[in-house]
Order: structure tokens, then C-alpha cells, then sequence
């Protein structure tokens, strides 16, 4: 499987130092120039995490132009949301978007780009026995900020058996 990414998500994952979880469950990772872009803005505690992976495994990639539908779609979303929709509709294969945005998750669907939340990477990398407990990891986002509601925590540490 092949991921392509949205910002919230990573820098989700740096704040836990699980950004790793990336290369371990996919076979390549893919952002979009203005992914990046809001990327190398981060200057919290979580850059050192972001700097190692965009150094490592993720991979910068240049937009193919759009089919014209796929551009309506998108058209309303933030440049950062259009970028990573776009750049995973036009990869090739067995790909999955990470997008924690609801409006841009419901713009892919409709594109029939399969996506997750950042929630559900955790949730499939505990499936994967990458990682021992995801409501550690979901509290310890919370507590760095990453806003998740109390429906959502309860929700995958349900489905997580926790």
C-alpha cells in the first residue's frame, strides 16, 4: 500500500513520536509540495520527529494535472487538503489518503480515493501489532494538543479492545 498524506495526521503522529508507523505499514509515502510547505513551519517539539521522516521516507511529489471533475471537487478545500486529494487520485495501485479533515475526507470519497483518520492509522497499526495500546498514544495526543473528541477516544479504544 502506498500513502499519501494531509498535515494534521503528521504532525499527529510526530507529537507521539509514532511517525515511523508510516514506513512500517506502507510501502511508500507521498505528500504534496504544499504538505511540506505547512510542514517545515513546525517549530514545536514535534519538528525533530517531521525533519526525520522527510529526510527518511516521505516523499515530496510534484501534482499531475487534475481531471477536470476531480478539480470541481475540490475546489472549495484548503490548498493543503486540495494538494493531498489530488496527489492521491492520481497514484496508481492500492493507496490510502490520511486526511482528518471531514469536509476533504467526504471530497475523496466522493473521488473514490479510499482515506482514514489518524484515529483509524493508530487503530490499523495495533491490528498490525505495531503498537501495544492506541488509547495511550490517543491520550497522549490529546495532551499535546491534537484536539479528538471524547466520542472518538472511546470509540477506538472500543474497537481497539482497550
Amino acid at each position: 500500500m502506498k500513502i499519501v498524506s494531509n498535515t494534521g495526521p503528521l504532525i499527529g503522529l510526530a507529537k507521539i513520536k509514532q511517525i515511523s508507523l508510516l514506513k512500517d505499514i506502507a510501502e511508500a509515502v507521498f505528500i504534496p509540495p504544499m504538505v511540506h510547505r505547512e510542514l517545515l513551519g513546525k517549530v514545536g517539539d514535534e519538528s525533530q520527529e517531521i525533519d526525520y521522516a522527510l529526510s527518511g521516507f516521505i516523499r515530496v511529489t510534484d501534482l499531475k494535472p487534475l481531471a477536470p471533475a476531480t478539480e470541481l471537487a475540490i475546489a472549495d478545500l484548503d490548498e493543503g487538503e486540495k494538494q493531498a486529494i489530488g496527489l492521491a487520485s492520481t497514484i496508481a495501485g492500492d493507496i490510502l489518503l490520511l486526511l482528518d479533515d471531514r469536509a476533504g475526507r467526504a471530497v475523496a470519497k466522493k473521488l473514490n480515493v479510499p482515506t482514514m483518520g489518524l484515529v483509524a492509522f493508530l487503530l490499523l497499526a495495533k491490528e498490525r501489532g505495531l503498537v501495544a495500546n492506541i488509547g495511550q498514544l490517543i491520550e497522549e495526543l490529546r495532551n499535546k494538543g491534537y484536539w479528538l473528541s471524547d466520542e472518538v477516544i472511546e470509540i477506538a479504544k472500543w474497537l481497539a479492545g482497550e
